[in-house]
C-alpha cells in the first residue's frame, strides 16, 4: 500500500480524452494504432492567404452534449474540452464522487493560455462600441484556472484545486502535482490533466511569427517531423486529456480497475533559451545526475 519511503501508492483508474483524432479515448487510440493524423487544413476561420494553414482542430465537437446551450455559449472552448474529457474519465473509472468526502477529492487541470478567442473578440467590440458592450464573462476568460474551477463546481469537489502553467509541459506538471498532493495526504482522489484550445487566429499568427510553426501546408499529415533534418516547425493543435488518480487503498476498497501506478515524477529546466533546448541536453540531464547521486 505504500512505497519504500512510506508514501502512499498512487494509481490510475480512469481515462478521458478529446483530441483531433476523435472524441474519447477509444477514438484516440484507434487513430494512433491505424497511423491516422489529426492534422488537416484549417477551415474554422479564413486562413487562405496565411503562411500557416494547417493544425489539429477538433471538428465536430459539440459542447451541448455535455452542457445546456446557454451554458455552452458562456463557456470557453478549453473548458468545454476539459469537461468532456473529465466526464469520460469519471465514467471510465466507474467513480461516483457523491459517495466520497468532497474535501478529500481534488482537481489539477493545467492550461497554458486561457480563452484567446473571447478576449480577441471582446477587445474588438470594446474598441468599436465601448466597454459597456463587452460580455460579462470576458474577465474570467483570461484566467487559466477556469477549467479546474468549472470541474470543481460541476462535480462538487472541495479539496485542493489547481491549474499549473508550464507551456507544453503543463499536463505533466498537473499529473505530477496531483500525485504529490495524494502522497502528502492532501487528497484521496484527484481529477488530473490538461486542456488547451489554441487553434485561433492570434495564436497561429503569433507562433508563426516566432518561427515555431511548420508551413508544409501541402502535406499536413507529415508536417510535424521533429527528428527530421528537413523539419521546419511544429503544428498548432488543441485537445484535453484527463486521468483519475487515486490512493491505492481507496481504489482497491471500491474494487476499481487499475490501469497502472505513477511511481515517479521529476522536473527540471535548462535555463538556456525561450524556445530552443540546450544543445548539450542540460535540462533532461539534471534529474538523471541527481538520481544517480542519491542512489550512490
Amino acid at each position: 500500500m505504500t512505497t519504500q519511503d512510506g508514501r502512499p501508492r498512487v494509481v490510475v483508474t480512469g481515462l478521458g480524452a478529446v483530441t483531433p483524432l476523435g472524441i474519447g479515448v477509444q477514438a484516440f487510440w484507434d487513430g494512433l494504432i491505424r497511423g491516422r493524423s489529426g492534422i488537416h487544413r484549417l477551415n474554422h476561420f479564413d486562413i487562405s492567404n496565411w503562411p500557416v494553414q494547417i493544425g489539429g482542430y477538433i471538428d465536430g465537437f459539440d459542447p451541448t452534449v455535455y452542457m445546456p446551450v446557454k451554458v455552452a455559449r458562456r463557456t470557453a472552448r478549453f473548458v468545454q474540452l476539459a469537461i468532456a474529457a473529465a466526464d469520460e474519465a469519471l465514467a471510465d473509472a466507474d467513480l461516483d464522487l457523491s459517495k466520497f468526502d468532497p474535501t478529500r477529492v481534488g482537481v489539477e487541470m493545467g492550461n497554458a493560455v486561457g480563452d484567446l478567442d473571447t478576449i480577441t473578440r471582446e477587445h474588438e467590440v470594446m474598441l468599436r462600441r465601448g466597454p459597456r458592450r463587452i460580455v460579462p464573462y470576458a474577465g474570467p476568460s483570461v484566467l487559466v484556472n477556469m477549467g479546474a474551477c468549472q470541474l470543481a463546481i460541476r462535480y462538487g469537489v472541495r479539496g485542493p484545486v489547481g491549474s499549473p502553467v508550464a507551456a507544453c509541459a503543463t499536463g505533466l506538471y498537473a499529473v505530477g502535482d496531483a500525485v504529490r498532493r495524494i502522497q502528502r495526504g492532501e487528497a484521496d482522489i484527484i481529477i488530473a490533466g490538461s486542456t488547451e484550445a489554441l487553434v485561433t487566429p492570434i495564436a497561429v499568427a503569433a507562433f508563426w511569427r516566432l518561427q515555431a510553426l511548420s508551413t508544409r501546408n501541402n502535406e499536413p499529415e507529415r508536417a510535424c517531423r521533429p527528428f527530421d533534418k528537413d523539419r521546419d516547425g511544429t503544428v498548432m493543435s488543441e485537445g484535453a486529456a484527463v486521468l483519475i488518480l487515486e490512493r491505492e487503498d481507496v481504489a482497491l476498497a471500491r474494487g476499481a480497475r487499475i490501469y497502472g501506478e505513477v511511481i515517479g515524477y521529476g522536473i527540471s529546466a535548462d535555463a538556456y533559451h525561450l524556445v530552443a533546448p540546450d544543445p548539450q541536453g542540460g535540462g533532461p540531464l539534471a534529474p538523471c545526475v541527481w538520481l544517480s547521486r542519491r542512489r550512490a
